[in-house]
């Protein structure tokens, strides 16, 4: 435990480093009412302050944990580091961690009409408090310093109660205030890329994000359309949308969520979700994939919910510049892997592939997933003389993107020399896509684990229906800790990746 403080002899802050324990809790509240006594506040303002105190600690440990603080068989990694601090109009503590990040959404919602419904948990009457014990509450977004939780209680309002109140009764409701789910509009454009700023800094890996005429340029011609929550004042307070690299692109992307942080934890995600989702139906598209990163299990679990089913596994996929700090430290500097995850937005007819016996149970069990009607075809035609590629760079992500469209008899020499030039332009990541209704396919395979590729999975429309993913990571430490899966396939598809990869360092 560490303690500074200014010099100042109002005490104007006081920091306060403790283990990441429920323990800690009873020291972070003697911190909080000495200086909340210094401020005025009465007695009935401090007990709610020890509650406010309490429950945060535990929510917060409940989501970097993923289990119950008070019952984690792995309790105490990890450091909170806490701030209060005497601001101009309130009394403000800052609870900051380096977990898992986290959404106050992820907290299941509780009812205090119901208090003992069985869709309700411990965990969500611990949000619901913690909301209701302070004056407001601010769920900062994650960064490279980690991921705080800002409690306030304004001065003048919680020193002296109104005349006639009640300051420890049971306290009002709090929300958002009514909140508008709508279409963007062009004039929201700025607006957008400031509440993106807000919320990622300049990480996000699409820069055409932060710049409205590119927001406007992409929503024209289709390979953007958003939903806003937008506040009661018009403010916008979330975002989320489908997205496309190219207008006539088969598959569309659900991505780009941002909640503002003083809008968290109050349904505002699931109600963009549910916007999105009622949208799907009428598009042109043959189906919608997400992304799900794996620094932690939450988006996966959101997304099956949802009925999007993990495909592939993309090793260091993004870069490290949007990767969190974890609990113990040591993977800051991996880049970070996602589970390509589909689903189908409209029936298709049986397909034709070819797939090498060591692949076809994992290719049927995939496609099965989704509803894929794949049909696999035992021979595999000769390899053509020539073989063709097409090769893009997504500077963004520092990734690049192979794919064949013939395997010939020169396919691996020309891969070769392809992999050399581009580890040698320092790109950490390439993707080979293999059309599997190609009859020329299967004599990839063995060049690829050959050339030091590592098998992803199925990812359907990345481009072709029957797309199967390959992966080749250049100089990139990946570590199995690092990589969280939710459910058998997910599970199923990292041992593989991992076996492949192990083998491949000579681990």
């Amino acid at each position: 435990m560490s303690i500074t403080s200014s010099d100042a002899p109002g005490l104007p802050w006081v920091r306060l480093s403790v283990p990441a324990q429920h323990q800690a809790i009873g020291l972070v509240q003697s911190m909080l009412c000495l200086q909340a006594a210094a401020c005025g506040f009465h007695d009935a303002a401090q007990t709610r302050m020890r509650l406010a105190v309490e429950e945060a600690i535990l929510t917060i440990l409940r989501l970097t944990h993923g289990d119950d603080p008070l019952t984690s068989a792995t309790p105490g990694a990890g450091v909170l580091d806490i701030q209060v601090a005497v601001l101009p109009a309130a009394l403000q503590l800052r609870i900051t961690d380096y977990g898992l990040p986290y959404d106050l959404d992820l907290v299941p919602l509780f009812s205090p009409a119901e208090p003992d419904s069985s869709a309700q948990d411990s965990g969500g009457l611990s949000a619901y408090l913690m909301h209701n014990m302070a004056d407001e509450i601010r769920v900062l977004p994650p960064g490279a310093q980690g991921q705080s939780v800002e409690l306030e209680w304004r001065l003048l309002a919680s020193a002296t109660p109104a005349p006639g109140q009640n300051p420890g009764g049971a306290p009002e409701m709090r929300d958002a205030g009514r909140v508008e789910i709508r279409a963007l509009r062009d004039n929201d454009a700025i607006h957008l890329a400031r509440l993106m700023y807000r919320n990622y800094g300049y990480s996000y890996v699409n820069p055409d994000m932060y710049i409205a005429e590119r927001i406007r340029a992409r929503t024209h011609d289709g390979r953007l359309a958003s939903w806003v929550a937008s506040a009661e004042d018009g403010e916008l307070i979330g975002h989320f949308a489908l997205m496309k690299g190219h207008a006539d692109d088969p598959i569309v992307e659900v991505g780009a969520a941002v909640v503002s942080p003083r809008a968290q934890g109050n349904g505002v995600f699931g109600r963009l979700f549910d916007a999105i989702e009622a949208a799907l139906p009428g598009r042109p598209e043959a189906a919608a994939c997400v992304h799900a990163v794996t620094c932690h299990p939450y988006t996966q679990k959101t997304m099956l919910h949802r009925g999007y089913q993990p495909c592939a596994l993309m090793l260091g996929y993004t870069p490290t510049t949007l990767q969190f700090r974890s609990v113990a430290d040591q993977l800051s500097q991996e880049r970070g892997s996602v589970y390509y995850c589909c689903k189908l937005l409209k029936p298709m007819a049986p397909l034709a592939v070819h797939v090498p016996d060591a692949a076809t149970e994992l290719v049927r069990e995939t496609a099965a997933l989704i509803g894929l009607p794949l049909a696999i075809e035992p021979r595999a035609a000769p390899a053509l003389a020539d073989s063709a590629f097409e090769i893009e760079i997504e500077g963004a992500l520092n990734v690049a993107y192979i794919r064949v469209l013939a395997w010939g008899e020169d396919a691996p020499g020309r891969l070769r020399r392809e992999l050399k030039r581009l580890c040698r332009q320092h790109v950490d990541a390439i993707y080979l896509a293999l059309d599997l209704a190609r009859a020329d396919s299967p004599h990839a395979w063995p060049a690829l684990a050959e050339a030091g590729f590592l098998p992803a999975g199925l990812a359907p429309f990345l481009p072709w229906p029957a797309t199967f993913l390959w992966q080749y990571l250049n100089n990139q430490h990946l570590s199995w800790e690092g990589v969280h899966a939710v459910g058998p396939h997910a599970e199923r598809l990292k041992s593989e990746a991992f076996a492949a990869y192990r083998r491949q360092e000579m681990l």
